[in-house]
């Protein structure tokens, strides 16, 4: 059912860990006890650092690890543009029966609302 970059994603997250961070949001699906919180660094509207905190399913913990490696380094147009298409390319996970992966996308979008 899940790929072996899913798996990856999933087992050996680099992003996981604590950074000191400028922006920072939580999404919560309690319909499926998912919790993402994102961290952002950001420095002339570049992402210059990004980590993630998740409870919940494989699915939403590796969703959570492939947006960071997606957005790490990216200006903020660009991290803005991110959608779950790009996540799930990321994961190489395609069923769309599943949701969850939204989180770590929703929690960036909200953390990025408060950029001046």
């Amino acid at each position: 059912m899940y790929s072996e970059k899913f798996k990856q994603l999933f087992m050996y997250p680099r992003y996981c860990r604590d950074i000191d961070y400028t922006h920072t949001a939580e999404v919560v699906y309690p319909e499926h006890g998912d919790k993402v919180r994102i961290f952002l660094r950001i420095e002339n509207y570049v992402v210059k650092d990004v980590a993630f905190k998740a409870v919940g399913c494989p699915r939403v913990i590796a969703a959570s690890e492939a947006v960071c490696r997606l957005i790490d380094g990216k200006h903020i147009d660009d991290v803005k543009r991110l959608n779950e298409e790009h996540v799930r390319d990321e994961m190489d996970f395609h069923d769309k029966n599943f949701t969850c992966i939204n989180a770590p996308i929703d929690a960036v979008k909200k953390a990025l609302a408060k950029v001046q």
